[in-house]
């Protein structure tokens, strides 16, 4: 991590005293709005910008309500934490480009805040989620806030928190003692995938046997295969990969899969062709119901049938898809109960 920046304010909180004791050289800037300003007049590419971090305060709400539009079925993650913005992976499809418009990684040191927010959140059986704009635990060894987030929530059993990754970065979790309402999600893709479009985060291989670490230790694994990505061959692919992950996790410790097929908004196809000569794009687009380009209807359902399929073989888990309308969860399970 380099070019960090703090806010003076930081050292008012506990998590920012725990984080000054770890960085050594940072500068200091008056607020979010003057980092966020200079990193924009930088005009730094994505990954220049990435080499940027701000530790400060949170002056807004730090539980988020997932936007999903009224013509979509309902997905897990409708509430998602917001303690900290974007991570250093270069994920090209990556929305996180176009919802920030800037790359810098921002932590917010005042989790208290955080938790007395949640205290009055009672809707009980709710998943919340962490890791949506960000990775939960890439600079886990920096921040420890898996450990934070953990001790609050094992005195929620009502909610589950998710803690979303494509990091194998696990040595906090296992130093941790698990809870029955805490689940560890990781993000998979075919290596073919994560080498031409996942730059800088960790390997299928490394993803796995992390999962594997954390199911022997005690924890629940969530699989999310979002976004799969068309690419030539796509489907033996996504086969192998299924093979690949379920021949090393046990069974009986994943609790749920969620899929899902690249979707974003156009300005992230202009962002990153602007900087990097990618076929991410290169497959027909439609511009879906909520205003994002997907695959059209029929690659959709043929790519999920095709994981379903495959997952299958295995057993009876609990899939369920992303940001998809009722018709297609129809299509693609046949009017099984979901």
């Amino acid at each position: 991590m380099s070019n960090i920046y703090i806010t003076e304010d930081i050292k008012n909180y506990t998590k920012g005293i725990e984080i000054l004791k770890k960085i050594k050289n940072y500068e200091i800037i008056k607020d979010e709005k003057t980092f966020i300003q200079m990193i924009r007049d930088m005009k730094l590419t994505n990954e220049e910008e990435k080499q940027y971090t701000l530790f400060t305060t949170k002056k807004g709400h730090f539980l988020k309500n997932y936007y999903l539009d009224d013509n979509l079925s309902k997905i897990k993650e409708e509430f998602y934490l917001s303690y900290e913005n974007n991570c250093p992976f270069n994920c090209l499809y990556c929305y996180l480009r176009d919802y920030f418009n800037h790359s810098a990684f921002i932590f917010y040191v005042n989790l208290q805040d955080m938790f007395t927010e949640l205290d009055k959140f009672n809707k009980s059986g709710t998943m919340i989620s962490a890791g949506i704009v960000n990775d939960t635990l890439v600079h886990d060894s920096l921040t420890n806030v898996t450990s934070d987030l953990i001790e609050y929530f094992k005195d929620r059993p009502e909610l589950i928190l998710e803690l979303r990754t494509k990091s194998h970065n696990i040595k906090n979790l296992l130093k941790i003692t698990p809870h029955k309402n805490i689940l560890i999600s990781f993000t998979f893709s075919p290596k073919e995938v994560i080498d031409r479009y996942e730059l800088g985060a960790s390997s299928l291989s490394e993803r796995i046997a992390a999962a594997k670490k954390l199911q022997e230790h005690g924890y629940s694994i969530g699989l999310r295969l979002d976004p799969m990505i068309d690419i030539q061959g796509s489907a033996l692919a996504y086969q192998n990969m299924i093979k690949e992950i379920f021949s090393v996790l046990d069974l009986n410790k994943i609790r749920d899969i969620g899929i899902g097929t690249i979707r974003y908004k156009k300005g992230l196809r202009q962002k990153v062709l602007a900087e990097r000569n990618t076929d991410l794009f290169f497959n027909e687009f439609i511009v879906g119901i909520d205003g994002k380009e997907r695959y059209f209807k029929k690659i959709r359902i043929d790519m999920y049938k095709n994981v379903v399929t495959a997952i299958k073989k295995y057993g009876k888990f609990d899939i369920y898809l992303g940001m998809e309308p009722q018709y297609i969860w129809d299509e693609v399970f046949k009017r099984e109960a979901r």
